[in-house]
């Protein structure tokens, strides 16, 4: 199951450099995640994180969609993107950050031509 392993991926334009991949988010949860935990920027480990995220991605990672200004058939108004499932019941949008509300799961399997 791969219901919790969202992620966003940004690229920034560098002059010099041109368009540069950058990973805020893995830098964050190792922020949160490594032990013990609530890491400040200082730390070695988020140090190391920083340095090496800057510049380039994780490589394991399938890309849904790199869409902006979506608009879904029946929906009115466009989504900016689509990182999260988008759900609505009657019409009305689910918030998709609520996870009482909106409950979903995410499965992934190796397809074989």
């Amino acid at each position: 199951m791969v219901s919790k392993a969202q992620h966003c991926r940004s690229e920034v334009y560098l002059s010099g450099l041109g368009w540069t991949p950058i990973d805020p988010a893995d830098v964050r949860k190792v922020m949160l995640e490594e032990p013990p935990g609530h890491l400040d920027m200082t730390n070695d480990k988020v140090a190391a994180a920083r340095k090496t995220l800057f510049g380039a991605w994780e490589g394991n990672w399938i890309p849904y969609n790199a869409a902006q200004d979506v608009r879904l058939p029946g929906w009115e108004a466009s989504i900016p993107f689509l990182m999260y499932p988008h759900g609505e019941i009657g019409g009305q949008k689910l918030d998709d950050l609520d996870p009482d509300a909106f409950r979903y799961t995410i499965t992934a399997r190796e397809i074989v031509a």
